[in-house]
C-alpha cells in the first residue's frame, strides 16, 4: 500500500508540473492584443498591418487592435512599445526606419533597439519611389533634377516618416541638389498635399503612391531600390536615371517589448510565420505593393543588427544630422 501510495503521488506531483510548465503559454492570451503601428492611418505600413492582424486574432483567439501612434517619425510608436508591459499583450509593427535609422536621424532616441526589442518575425520589404504631382513639370528625374539644380531651394519636398525623410536626403547628397523639407505627422497628408500642388516631390512606398499614379493625380518618376521591383518592372531605377550612388527600400516586421516570456514571444512567431508563409496571404501583400520576405526571430534580429550598422555608415556619408 505505502508503494502504491508513494507511486500515486509522484505521478500526481509530475502530472501538477505539467499543467503548471510554460503557465505564460497555457494562459495568454486571455485578452486582445495591442498592435501599435509607428505610423498614421492610410499609410502603406497601416495598410499591411490591417491586412495581418486580422490573420493573427484569429489565430491566436483573440482579437488583434491596430494602434496608429503617429508622430516624430515614428518615434513616439517605438518609445510607447518600450515603455509597455513585457507581457505580450503590446506589439509593434516596426521598420528598418522606425526601428533602426531613427536611432541616427533624432538626437533624443528613447531606446536601443538591440537591447529594448524582441524581434518575432520579418514581414515584408517595402519598394520605395520618387513621386511628383500629376502636374509637374518633370516628366523625369532627370528633368527634376535639372530643375532643382538650376533653382537651388525653390523646390520642396514633403515626409510624414523617417524614412521619407532619409530617402530624400540620401537623394538630395546623391545628386548634389538643394531641396527644402517640409514635415508632417503622416504620410498621407503629405500624399495629399503632394497631389494639391502644395508640395514638388516626396519619397513614398510604391504600395501608397500606386493607386494615386494610376488615377493621374501622381506621376512616379523612379524607383530607388538598387534594382528595380518585381511589383513594377516598368519603372526605372534612380541609378538609371542618372543618380549613382543611391539607393533606399524599407523592411517591416513584428517585436515585443525586452522581457516578454520565451514561451510566448515563441508562440508569437511561429504563429506570425505560419501566416507569413501562406500563399494566398502573400498574393494579397503583393496585391498592396509589397513584397512578401517572411523571416523567423533569428532573421529579423540579424536584419536588425546589419540594418543599424548600415545606416550608420550611410547617415555620416550623406551628411545627416540628428535633429
Amino acid at each position: 500500500m505505502n508503494v502504491l501510495y508513494r507511486i500515486l503521488l509522484g505521478l500526481l506531483a509530475t502530472a501538477g508540473s505539467i499543467v503548471s510548465m510554460p503557465a505564460a503559454a497555457q494562459t495568454w492570451p486571455s485578452k486582445p492584443v495591442q498592435l501599435i503601428v509607428p505610423q498614421g492611418a492610410g499609410g502603406s505600413t497601416d495598410a499591411l498591418a490591417r491586412l495581418l492582424a486580422p490573420l493573427l486574432g484569429e489565430r491566436l483567439g483573440q482579437t488583434v487592435v491596430i494602434d496608429n501612434r503617429a508622430g516624430a517619425g515614428g518615434v513616439l510608436g517605438v518609445s510607447t512599445l518600450a515603455k509597455a508591459p513585457a507581457d505580450g499583450y503590446t506589439l509593434l509593427f516596426g521598420s528598418s526606419t522606425t526601428v533602426a535609422a531613427n536611432a541616427f536621424l533624432y538626437a533624443s532616441f528613447p531606446i536601443d533597439p538591440l537591447k529594448d526589442l524582441v524581434p518575432l518575425a520579418l514581414a515584408a520589404d517595402a519598394p520605395f519611389v520618387i513621386v511628383v504631382p500629376g502636374s509637374s513639370p518633370s516628366k523625369s528625374l532627370r528633368e527634376l533634377v535639372a530643375t532643382a539644380k538650376a533653382s537651388p531651394g525653390k523646390l520642396n519636398y514633403g515626409f510624414g516618416t523617417s524614412s521619407g525623410l532619409l530617402c530624400m536626403e540620401l537623394l538630395k547628397s546623391a545628386a548634389g541638389i538643394d531641396i527644402a523639407k517640409v514635415p508632417y505627422k503622416a504620410s498621407a497628408q503629405a500624399l495629399t498635399d503632394l497631389i494639391g500642388g502644395q508640395l514638388d516631390v516626396v519619397c513614398e512606398p510604391l504600395s501608397s503612391s500606386a493607386p494615386n499614379a494610376k488615377a493621374g493625380r501622381l506621376r512616379i518618376l523612379a524607383g530607388t531600390g538598387t534594382q528595380r521591383s518585381s511589383l513594377a518592372p516598368e519603372l526605372e531605377t534612380v541609378g538609371e536615371a542618372g543618380v549613382k550612388g543611391m539607393a533606399y527600400s524599407a523592411w517591416v516586421g513584428f517585436f515585443a517589448p525586452a522581457g516578454v516570456p520565451r514561451d510566448v514571444s515563441a508562440k508569437l512567431g511561429r504563429e506570425l510565420m505560419a501566416i507569413l508563409r501562406d500563399p494566398a496571404v502573400q498574393d494579397k501583400m503583393r496585391a498592396i505593393s509589397w513584397e512578401p520576405r517572411p523571416g523567423d526571430a533569428e532573421a529579423l534580429a540579424e536584419l536588425l543588427r546589419a540594418e543599424i550598422k548600415a545606416v550608420a555608415a550611410t547617415v555620416k556619408a550623406a551628411g545627416i544630422k540628428a535633429e
